[in-house]
């Protein structure tokens, strides 16, 4: 078994723990109300592990927009799942 110090960073994950964020888009999504909750998400004092997002069919051009910009910003934090039509919470 190979064992490694900790750093403050590993220390403040493993008492924090880790979690994800799950969020769905639909057709009828607004863009600001979608860059907001990412913002929100994003200023946490504990920070995500990850963000899935699944687009529930398609979006509007605008919220692909803001999805697109947090991407190039973040990256290694989204992890997207696309269905080509809406299927619902529950699929």
């Amino acid at each position: 078994m190979i064992h490694r110090r900790m750093d403050g960073e590993d220390i403040q994950r493993k008492r924090e723990g880790r979690f994800s964020v799950l969020m769905s888009l639909y057709i009828s999504e607004k863009a600001e109300y979608f860059a907001l909750c990412i913002k929100s998400i994003l200023r946490q004092t504990v920070k995500p592990e990850e963000i899935v997002i699944v687009k529930d069919g398609p979006i509007s051009d605008e919220v692909e927009q803001v999805l697109q910009t947090y991407i190039q910003n973040y990256p290694n934090l989204f992890h997207i799942v696309s269905f080509p039509i809406n299927l619902g919470v529950g699929y």
